[in-house]
């Protein structure tokens, strides 16, 4: 008679999740996604190919460059607003740089047109009239980089101040100092003659406001006052000499008359 043996036993299901022990979480369901369907949560987002290690020098420039200016929005979303600064600043220079030599060579250009021009006119000295000038647009190329610097930072202190006054400093000087910063892509612009400067001006602020109201979480209401109130009051301080200065030559020649 052939020996028999107990049937195997079956293992035992997964106990329900109000019996499983306190503290153990309930294993992921098939596929990765959460529990109750639906699309797992969104990778976050890649920071701004400048800022990435690695990423070839001249290739995230171009790449950086070309966010900023069509898609600022998501291209300061994708802007570190810690770690270190020298990146920004190293990137602003570059830009600025380029702005500098581009709106110099243009400026010595038309000197040079309006020297041709000239020259025929009785008494006319190109050394007096033209040689300075071309020697300070050399030396603001040289020395454009020390510029550069010195704009950024007390523009973002100016825009920084303003924006702590409306109440939309939220995260701190060092993050207006990079929206600056990558702001400077507009300088770009300068390589277009006669309107370039124009455009990369008008384009700047509104690339400082996108960026401020994305970097400090704030409302492009309050970015744009940040932005906006200090060149207003300078264009009320100049008019405000423009006039004194005009009242006081015509109270000058008003007093010669007499």
């Amino acid at each position: 008679m052939a020996e028999s043996y107990p049937p195997p036993i079956p293992p035992m299901p997964p106990a329900p999740p109000s019996m499983q022990p306190p503290g153990t979480a309930p294993p992921p369901p098939p596929g990765g996604y959460p529990p109750g369907g639906g699309a797992p949560p969104p990778a976050p987002a890649q920071p701004l190919p400048w800022e990435q290690p690695g990423y070839p020098f001249l290739e995230a420039v171009y790449e950086t460059g070309k966010l900023v200016l069509t898609t600022p929005s998501q291209a300061f979303a994708r802007m570190s607003l810690g770690g270190d600064i020298g990146r920004p600043l190293l990137y602003a220079v570059i830009f600025g740089w380029i702005g500098v030599i581009a709106n110099q060579a243009y400026s010595i250009a038309l000197r040079g047109a309006m020297m041709g021009w000239l020259s025929s006119l009785p008494g006319y000295n190109p050394r007096l009239m033209f040689g300075m000038p071309v020697a300070f647009s050399v030396v603001a190329m040289v020395i454009a980089p020390v510029l550069v610097l010195i704009g950024i930072f007390i523009w973002a202190a100016i825009v920084h101040l303003f924006l702590m006054i409306v109440g939309g400093a939220n995260t701190g000087f060092t993050s207006t100092l990079r929206v600056m910063c990558y702001a400077t892509t507009v300088q770009v612009f300068q390589v277009v003659p006669l309107c370039g400067g124009v455009i990369g001006g008008i384009w700047a602020l509104v690339l400082e406001i996108i960026g401020l109201a994305v970097a400090h979480r704030t409302s492009q209401g309050k970015a744009a006052l940040a932005v906006l109130l200090p060149i207003a009051l300078c264009c009320a301080c100049m008019g405000i000499l423009v006039v004194a200065f005009g009242a006081a030559i015509a109270a000058a020649v008003g007093h010669l008359r007499q």
